[in-house]
């Protein structure tokens, strides 16, 4: 159930009580009420955001495309240079404010994914090494992305090649440069939270100290 004074899709409202203001009490102060009700769903409407709890997510997105070589029998895009580059199918109806993000990983898993946050823009250049700090080990990655309102949770990602079996990306080049681990994104507690965007809660904690086991009695 709605509460009193909001309205569908995160809009506020004056409910009973603003009619009740104009009516009885005074109609200069609920002219007042209404028109800062207004200028407060103004605010939320072009800062993609909600005056009234979160807003649904955007649509999903329609499909990544990457440049480079696809080999079907193995499932690999093999990018011409070591600069990634790629854009977001997104033939859906948005609001103004829309965020991309789309995620790396060296692990189909994505269990630490680094997040590259597009903004508005559904393309995305990255590089990104051929090799491991070995020189030696090729470096296979995979990706996924999705959209966000800041007032809303991020939508479900779609992965380049499917999430059962997303497609292998490699380089071509001889740098060589082992990632380091991820440190999330937004309100994430940390690098394993993948698929957080700008955040899912507004406010994460700073983490505590850690305990010295060698202090403990």
């Amino acid at each position: 159930m709605a509460k009193p004074g909001s309205g569908l899709n995160g809009r506020l409202t004056g409910g009973r009580e603003l009619s009740y203001i104009e009516q009885k009490i005074d109609p200069y102060v609920g002219s007042l009420f209404r028109r800062i009700i207004n200028g407060i769903n103004l605010l939320a409407d072009h800062s993609a955001s909600s005056a009234v709890g979160k807003l649904v997510p955007p649509p999903p997105l329609d499909g990544i495309n990457v440049q480079g070589n696809f080999n079907a029998a193995t499932n690999t895009m093999t990018c011409t240079s070591e600069h990634l580059h790629w854009t977001l199918t997104h033939n859906q109806s948005i609001k103004k404010g829309i965020q991309y993000l789309t995620e790396i990983d060296t692990t189909p898993s994505f269990s630490q994914p680094h997040i590259v946050d597009h903004g508005c823009s559904r393309s995305g250049f990255l590089h990104l090494p051929s090799m491991q700090s070995d020189g030696i080990t090729p470096q296979v990655y995979y990706m996924k992305s999705y959209p966000q309102y800041h007032g809303s949770d991020p939508q479900k990602p779609t992965f380049f090649g499917g999430q059962d079996n997303p497609t292998k990306i490699v380089m071509t080049g001889t740098s060589a440069c082992t990632l380091l681990p991820s440190q999330g994104s937004g309100t994430a507690s940390n690098g394993q939270q993948g698929s957080k965007g700008l955040g899912v809660v507004l406010t994460r904690p700073a983490p505590g100290p850690k305990r010295n086991l060698q202090n403990v009695n």
